[in-house]
């Protein structure tokens, strides 16, 4: 087969997008299935590999857009001021509901961050999210070219990568709570990319959430 062709294809409307799904879902089965029969301590961390690895490639070979991915630099106009007030409710929202549920006065001193439990957490958290924005920007660079633009392809893009990552959610050896949890986090920041189209300010969020819900909580009882 010929390199050459190989390459024009990954790079190259209208294949490049559904190629590199492909590839994302096919490396998906294959690590999670190896990792698991040879070494399932690995499987963490073949996993955020794998979130990064297929967009990273994607990317750099021209085959993936940056701004569909939500890679472009911020802008100062209404869509990101908009979002930046929501992301900003959101987070003091959790504050507020998180103190008031664990600040019992026995309680209340052992209130902490401890990098040896959140620096795992907040880089399998960005690995996450940028995986999220590349399902997303694949499927809307799918979506415009099968669908007219009276169809809204941003929004049903957005909603149907919502519900290709739920499958692998629902996979990983976790408890049930902490799946549910990665759900809701996938919903809010689906929603905040639906406004925004940013993945730096649905990185914030993600790893507000994990901030905040790692607040005070032992390094093994971290989420995802």
């Amino acid at each position: 087969m010929d390199s050459r062709w190989v390459l024009e294809q990954l790079t190259s409307p209208p294949t490049r997008a559904a190629i590199w799904l492909v590839l994302s879902f096919i490396l998906a089965g294959a690590a999670t299935l190896v990792t698991r029969l040879v070494s399932p301590d690995l499987e963490r961390l073949v996993r955020i590999v794998r979130w990064v690895q297929v967009p990273y490639f994607g990317l750099i070979l021209g085959g993936l857009s940056p701004r569909l991915m939500g890679l472009t630099l911020l802008g100062w106009d209404s869509r990101y001021t908009f979002g930046l007030v929501v992301l900003a409710c959101l987070l003091v929202l959790l504050v507020l509901i998180r103190i008031r549920l664990h600040t019992e006065p026995e309680q209340f001193d052992g209130i902490s961050l401890t990098g040896e439990s959140l620096s795992p957490s907040l880089i399998e958290s960005c690995a996450q999210e940028f995986h999220w924005c590349f399902l997303r920007g694949a499927v809307w660079e799918l979506l415009y070219i099968s669908l007219s633009t009276s169809l809204s392809p941003q929004y049903w893009a957005v909603w149907v990568a919502a519900a290709i990552s739920l499958p692998g959610i629902y996979i990983q050896p976790a408890p049930l709570s902490e799946r549910l949890l990665t759900a809701l986090v996938l919903a809010a920041t689906s929603s905040l990319f639906l406004v925004t189209q940013s993945f730096w300010l649905c990185c914030f969020l993600h790893m507000g959430i994990r901030v905040i819900l790692l607040w005070n909580q032992p390094a093994q009882e971290e989420a995802i």
